[in-house]
């Protein structure tokens, strides 16, 4: 199937869903719920913070994806930054790991929403959801970029509906609880939750992938996560300045699902129905993210000799990567049938979330090392977006996911599952580069990255400026 290339036909709004389709999920709204009510709406400030180091994130992964627009995303920038290893461990880490620990996580979330407002079990009512996105997946990225783009505006515009409701208090005539303090601890305190903080935003990046079925990639991807980025503070300001006025501190800070018990306590039984709402939109649409994103990924790094064959097939028809999309299935489906077996406590799905978070910063990282050394090595190179004050946002965002990491890894039980996890993706990483023979540091030059993407998308013009072209990097045609 080697002439079967990926469809060029998404536009803004879609690359917008697609990056706020994961940001929005079950567990970014328990993490925002939570934040306010262990730290009272100074929290507004910490989330700020978050919003720079992740914006910082993002001029990066924009540059990035404008320069080598490839659906192996934070693979395909890293093979010729920093070598096939490093590309590897940013894609095994960084996103394999989350769709382990949070894919399933999210559906169930978002399924027992639907056994609180419908009475189905959740079980059910998760597989059927499961199913249907598979399908959609399969049908091709035209069907995903009308559905999540329906499935994402709708979202968002409920949780700032909500949110805005409740900061105006306009038709409410609850009982106000005691205006709670501004900040519940010392600004030492507040800022060691930045790592939770960061959640609200993680993710943001998971238009990238689309880089080879979206239309004017070098404009359009930047421009869908920086519009991502900044909606979804607003939307989350508005949310949690709102619910604390209506619910105790303390209260809101015990619950597991602080969302929804912030927006019962504002608005009733019609607050229950509404976040009952928006948590399965957010189900549906993590889980529509992760069998978009992560297919790209793994087709992107297959074709590269950096997975299994298997990943880079297209079905002649959709032109969409199938056995990727099963595999991803089959990730989510093993947290589902945990849970379902062992009910797995609020406890548990905590931790592994905070695993899931602290690779996934180490991606990021790797991510804005990407963008230096690559500056460093091709000055000169075409890029259609560029990190402005380079290389300050770099620095920034770099240092930031260090602190970040650091927050998250004193938690022992954290620190231990994750250095097994990372262990154990660097012997796969590495056995497999071995037993391909390929070498493991030894960056790949850019125009073979190039010539890569080229052959497998509907794009042409990329490549690289003759004065800066790797005289190993010649391929015989």
């Amino acid at each position: 199937m080697s002439g079967v290339k990926l469809n060029r036909t998404l536009g803004f709004w879609a690359a917008y869903s697609a990056s706020v389709g994961l940001v929005v999920s079950g567990t970014a709204m328990v993490s925002l719920g939570n934040g306010y009510g262990v730290g009272g709406p100074a929290f507004s400030i910490i989330a700020f913070f978050a919003l720079i180091v992740i914006l910082c994130v993002a001029l990066s992964y924009s540059e990035l994806a404008a320069m080598i627009p490839g659906a192996g995303m934070i693979g395909e920038y890293t093979t010729p930054a920093l070598g096939k290893l490093a590309a590897m461990f940013a894609v095994l880490a960084g996103y394999i790991v989350l769709v382990g620990t949070d894919g399933g996580t999210n559906m169930i979330v978002g399924g027992q929403s639907i056994e609180t407002l419908t009475g189905i079990p959740w079980v059910l009512a998760v597989m059927i959801i499961l199913v249907a996105l598979v399908a959609v997946n399969m049908a091709g990225v035209g069907v995903f970029g009308k559905v999540q783009t329906i499935l994402a505006l709708g979202m968002m515009g409920l949780l700032g509906l909500i949110g805005l409701w409740g900061m105006t208090g306009i038709g409410l005539h609850s009982q106000l609880p005691v205006q709670p303090p501004f900040s519940t601890m010392s600004w030492g305190d507040q800022f060691k939750t930045l790592g939770a903080a960061i959640w609200l935003f993680i993710g943001m990046e998971f238009v990238a992938p689309l880089a080879e079925e979206v239309k004017r990639p070098g404009r359009t991807i930047p421009m869908a996560m920086i519009f991502g980025c900044l909606t979804i503070w607003l939307v989350d300001l508005f949310f949690g300045l709102g619910i604390t006025k209506y619910i105790k501190l303390d209260d809101l800070a015990a619950s597991t699902i602080p969302h929804v018990a912030g927006a019962e306590a504002m608005l009733g039984r019609a607050g229950l129905i509404l976040m009952g709402v928006v948590s399965i939109l957010a189900a549906i649409t993590t889980c529509d993210t992760y069998l978009m994103a992560i297919p790209r990924m793994l087709y992107g790094l297959s074709k590269e000799g950096l997975m299994p064959k298997c990943f880079s097939y297209l079905h002649p028809r959709t032109r969409t990567p199938w056995y990727g999309i099963l595999f991803v299935t089959a990730l989510i489906s093993i947290v589902l049938v945990y849970a379902g077996l062992n009910n797995a406590n609020i406890g548990f799905i905590t931790t592994m979330i905070n695993v899931a978070c602290a690779t996934w910063l180490m991606s990021y990282i790797i991510a804005q090392v990407n963008v230096i050394v690559l500056r460093r090595k091709y000055p000169n190179q075409h890029r259609p977006f560029r990190t402005p004050l380079y290389p300050l946002p770099q620095i920034v965002g770099i240092l930031a996911c260090i602190y970040m990491i650091y927050t998250l890894y004193v938690n022992p039980t954290v620190l231990k599952i994750s250095l097994v996890t990372i262990a154990l993706i660097l012997i796969f990483a590495i056995s497999y580069l071995k037993v391909t023979g390929q070498k493991l540091f030894t960056p790949v030059p850019l125009d073979q990255v190039y010539r890569g993407i080229q052959s497998r998308s509907e794009s042409d013009g990329l490549a690289v400026t003759g004065s800066e072209q790797d005289p190993n990097s010649q391929i015989t045609a």
